[in-house]
């Protein structure tokens, strides 16, 4: 006989209120060790496609940056040779020696004109540039000069006036500069062993910290140069 409120279940329980036995609980915790070595093997291959990307982005915007900076220390340069009339001996002339690249050594230079320099700017008053047809114009005419310094002369090709370059008697062919710390001895070269610049070389040496002077050489394909007379600023090897 049951006693009052007692609830009488007829028949088994339903299969969804059934205990659960302490097997099947044991086998429903963690995952098994295929399950771990699949989720480590995709985890290595993302890896392995997104590290080396973030590396290449990384050392782009090292190179853009050393880019970025080399034109503002070509400016400087330039800004000493309009006040001075010469090329800085060194970065200390601007105070730039201690400044150092994104891969932390500092910038090199190299002063190949061991002359002087002018501004022409006021050739513009000349007006005689046209774009497809450079002219060249006499600005010292050594014969009537007897200064005994070379003619000098300026080429207005309608982008750009540049300098003028006045070197000493004696040429540029060495430098002429009297054991200076100048001349195309110490330029930078090209793949044809001529100089990359007329005016000075200022240059980073890139990821390896090394560099040479040819840049064909391997040491100097991740350097981050000026060449042409400032018309390029990129990688070495790509010059």
């Amino acid at each position: 006989m049951m006693g009052k409120g007692t609830v009488r279940i007829i028949g088994k329980p339903p299969s969804c209120v059934r205990p659960t036995s302490r097997s099947t609980l044991t086998q429903a915790e963690g995952f098994t060790l295929i399950e771990l070595m699949l989720a480590v093997s995709i985890v290595g291959i993302l890896a392995s496609l997104a590290v080396p990307n973030y590396v290449d982005y990384i050392e782009k915007a090292r190179v853009a940056r050393a880019i970025a900076e080399l034109h503002s220390l070509a400016k400087e340069i330039k800004g000493f040779a309009l006040g001075g009339r010469t090329y800085p001996n060194s970065l200390a002339d601007i105070g730039r020696a201690t400044l150092l690249d994104p891969w932390g050594t500092p910038y090199q230079y190299w002063r190949v004109e061991c002359g002087t320099v002018d501004d022409i700017s006021s050739l513009a008053q000349l007006k005689l540039r046209k774009r497809n047809n450079p002219r060249v114009i006499p600005v010292i005419d050594s014969s009537s000069s007897g200064s005994g310094w070379p003619a000098a002369l300026a080429v207005d090709n309608g982008q750009r006036y540049g300098f003028v370059r006045l070197v000493a008697g004696g040429g540029n062919g060495g430098g002429g500069g009297g054991g200076q710390n100048c001349g195309q001895g110490g330029a930078r070269k090209d793949r044809h062993l001529h100089p990359i610049s007329s005016d000075f070389d200022i240059y980073s040496m890139g990821k390896d910290k090394d560099s040479v002077k040819p840049l064909t050489a391997q040491k100097s394909h991740d350097d981050i140069i000026r060449a042409s007379d400032g018309a390029y600023y990129g990688l070495a090897r790509n010059f």
